[in-house]
């Protein structure tokens, strides 16, 4: 990729170039409008208005002198779109947590406070060319078993050197609730690593996270130690880019092994794209579209109006390897950012 951690890291974690004296508002609105056909496997077409991950935030930084800039975000997810209780009139949008931070960046890198992404997901969000829309399936996996961000985190990032970037985030497990009678009382009751390079074109990652049995800290964990291992890969030109997200998980609630390979093609104000993910998962409980083995196909255009306002098509289909039922979105999709 053109910047390894362009809309990861570098927003998040690293300061700004230039130290800003006030804080930015930000935010994005996301809505898309889904047709979902699940009669291959057993149920009822629905036509959906879902939020696509929203979000309203606030940030900034402060030169210290010296090299030494302070920065800070708090941002919220905005579920605008929302039928909690079965009653789309009852008014049940509310805010979530999302990144929210304090930290110290120098020539040393970056050190932050707060809750975060973890290492192992920013490895490959670039990697990912159907974020958050329907098609955006993490993998086969509901997004708090894969894609996670921690409360209660210490970060750091190393600064760039020769392409190569390092990302270690620890996360204490003293909030959480004991299991099997003991407490978690170290640094590192999880823990997220992350190696990526970027350079000519090429991106490429590796990442581990691993949680200990003895808490709740880590939502996959369930009486063994998780662990999750990720490699990504990936390609940029002016005209194309493509990417690699090969993903495997073994802990107490499912054993799995997971790949997904995407593609985006320039085509006049827009983009072309197109995805394919396969889900090999020992977990029983299985729901379309997020566990339980299976493979899948995604298609999408993106037609940019402006450079805040884009309208997006997308189709996704996804069948079961066991039952071989079958199902499909189609999905239109509007976006704005400022």
């Amino acid at each position: 990729m053109k910047k390894v951690l362009s809309l990861a890291i570098a927003a998040a974690l690293v300061a700004p170039a230039a130290a800003m004296a006030d804080a930015t508002i930000y935010g994005k609105v996301r809505q898309s409008l889904d047709i979902v056909d699940f009669s291959d496997a057993g149920g009822d077409d629905e036509i959906q208005i879902n939020n696509r991950v929203s979000r309203l935030g606030v940030k900034g930084s402060e030169d210290l002198g010296n090299g030494l800039t302070g920065v800070y975000k708090i941002e919220y997810g905005v579920n605008i779109s929302t039928n909690v209780g079965g009653n789309e009139f009852a008014g049940n949008g509310a805010l979530g947590a999302r990144n929210a931070f304090v930290g110290l960046a120098g020539g040393f890198g970056t050190v932050v406070l707060g809750r975060h992404d973890t290492p192992l997901k920013i490895s490959t969000g670039s990697l990912d060319y159907f974020g958050d829309t329907a098609v955006d399936n993490n993998l086969g996996y509901t997004e708090d078993l894969l894609d996670l961000r921690a409360d209660g985190t210490l970060a750091y990032i190393s600064p760039a050197m020769g392409g190569l970037t390092a990302a270690i985030a620890l996360v204490p497990g003293e909030n959480t609730t004991s299991v099997e009678g003991e407490e978690a009382d170290g640094l590192t009751d999880a823990y997220s690593l992350a190696l990526m390079y970027s350079n000519f074109g090429i991106f490429a990652s590796v990442a581990l996270e691993v949680a200990t049995p003895e808490t709740t800290v880590h939502p996959a964990t369930s009486g063994d130690d998780h662990e999750n291992v990720r490699l990504g890969l990936g390609y940029s030109h002016d005209m194309f880019k493509v990417g690699m997200i090969y993903d495997t998980i073994e802990n107490g609630v499912d054993d799995s092994t997971s790949i997904m390979v995407n593609g985006s093609v320039k085509a006049g104000p827009g983009n072309f794209k197109a995805k394919y993910f396969k889900v090999d998962s020992d977990d029983s409980t299985a729901n379309l579209f997020r566990t339980g083995s299976h493979d899948g196909f995604g298609i999408g255009y993106d037609y940019n109006l402006s450079k805040r306002t884009q309208v997006a098509a997308n189709y996704v289909n996804s069948e079961m390897d066991d039952s071989g039922d079958k199902s499909s979105v189609v999905s239109f999709q509007v976006n704005h950012s400022f």
